[in-house]
């Protein structure tokens, strides 16, 4: 691939709480490795806080950050979303989803008031969060004959692959993981064997 397999990411959700003339903002940011994950935990938020005024949110995705989506849901545009995104960029995250679920406290904060509040309750949050640095993986199911399973574990050592899963039928099939920097290695390796079959799965 293109870019970096390396990516600065959060390492558990995480929770905070701004307040601003009543207002209650409450944020929380999510690790995320795709689409499904991201609309799983915006319905766990809409499920647990029905009655919020809005749920503002913000992801980013890959390592290259090419996929990113914001949403302002309701408020004036680029009050809320934008302000989150630009303290995500500050710490140089991805795979992430910031989520600002604001409670209206009767008084009108207006344009500017807005883009503060929500861009303080994004940054409260990212703050409490511990980043770590990831590597993107590459996932492969390899299969081949019983005699032969010894060779997937001397692949796997070789090449810092982790095992996954092993499943155990008329054949032995393999799930495992390894740095997509790898990749090309791991692919000559199964073609320059007997009687294995590998199988792209996924990158994540």
């Amino acid at each position: 691939m293109l870019f970096d397999r390396d990516y600065k990411s959060i390492y558990e959700p995480t929770e905070a709480v701004y307040t601003d003339k009543g207002s209650r903002f409450l944020a929380f940011a999510f690790p995320v490795n795709n689409e499904l994950g991201v609309k799983q935990h915006l319905s766990n938020l809409k499920t647990e806080y029905p009655d919020a005024t809005h749920h503002c949110y913000v992801w980013i995705m890959n390592p290259d950050k090419s996929a990113q989506r914001i949403n302002d849901d309701g408020e004036p545009a680029n009050t809320a979303a934008r302000p989150i995104l630009k303290q995500i960029n500050a710490l140089n995250l991805t795979n992430v989803l910031v989520v600002v679920v604001r409670y209206f406290g009767g008084k009108k904060l207006g344009i500017e008031g807005l883009i503060k509040a929500y861009g303080m309750a994004a940054k409260l949050v990212l703050e409490k969060c511990e980043t770590v640095t990831k590597t993107l993986l590459d996932y492969f199911k390899i299969e081949t004959d019983f005699e032969s399973e010894h060779q997937i574990y001397n692949i796997a050592r070789k090449l810092s692959a982790t095992i996954v899963d092993t499943v155990h039928m008329q054949t032995v099939v393999v799930t495992l993981s390894i740095n997509g920097a790898k990749t090309e290695l791991l692919i000559n390796e199964c073609n320059n064997l007997d009687n294995f079959e590998y199988t792209f799965l996924r990158t994540e």
